[in-house]
């Protein structure tokens, strides 16, 4: 609390020194996020990245915010499954590349009344504009591009808040991105674009770290190399803390 305190407070120092020697032509977007290392272990529920920031010599209440944080981008295989002889089977698979492993958007009002679609879909800002590629072509290929967005949107991998940036007073802007309990380890982008009457007026590209715990990494190694014994412990825990229980009920 404390940390987020102070950082509030030299934002606002730094914010007041700037504007007090900026003129027209000398505008900067200042930004900061609280903390750009997030350690996850298996206790890790979903957590918060406070992003907020400000700009010099303009006014945040006519003007447009929008940020992007987005993981390393991976492959996804993806199986259909058809009807055949009466009975669903596993169709052939497809490998579809350029996956983000997380994707959220955060603005002050709706993406598309921001700016135009043409920036929008070049900087790929919304779910709906993420371009992914694979080998196959046709009407079948979108079919499957939509089939991975809504998997995403399901498990919050894929997030989009029109109404998640806080404007305070007139001069700084906030945002609390939720990050999901499946989120994994890597660096992640966060960009935030800030817009006039439409037109991109400024923008600003930061990364975060996001590392496992000593503890969640050996767990998390565990289970991927040696599943049968991290099955096994885990029923042995399991089995020992019922009987724990048990006793402590009967005791009382």
């Amino acid at each position: 609390m404390m940390r987020k305190i102070f950082l509030y407070t030299f934002l606002i120092f730094i914010i007041h020194i700037q504007c007090s020697y900026a003129n027209d032509s000398e505008r900067s977007l200042i930004t900061q996020i609280d903390d750009p290392h997030i350690q996850i272990g298996s206790n890790f529920f979903g957590g918060k990245l406070l992003v907020f920031g400000s700009i010099s010599g303009r006014d945040l209440l006519k003007s447009d915010i929008i940020i992007k944080v987005q993981g390393k981008e991976k492959k996804a295989l993806i199986r259909e499954k058809i009807k055949k002889y009466g009975i669903w089977i596993n169709n052939t698979a497809t490998l579809v590349e350029d996956v983000p492993s997380f994707y959220t958007i955060y603005s002050n009002r709706n993406i598309n009344r921001i700016t135009d679609t043409e920036f929008l879909a070049r900087e790929e800002i919304g779910i709906n504009n993420l371009k992914f590629t694979s080998q196959i072509e046709g009407p079948q290929v979108q079919h499957i591009y939509d089939v991975i967005k809504k998997r995403n949107r399901e498990n919050s991998i894929f997030t989009e808040n029109f109404t998640g940036i806080r404007i305070i007073g007139n001069k700084l802007f906030r945002s609390s991105v939720e990050l999901p309990q499946g989120i994994k380890e890597g660096t992640y982008e966060v960009s935030i674009f800030f817009f006039e009457d439409q037109v991109l007026v400024d923008s600003d590209i930061s990364n975060i770290f996001v590392n496992k715990t000593q503890s969640g990494k050996y767990i998390y190694n565990q289970a991927n190399k040696n599943p049968l014994w991290y099955g096994i412990i885990a029923v042995i825990i399991a089995w020992c803390a019922g009987l724990i229980i048990i006793g402590v009920s009967r005791v009382t």
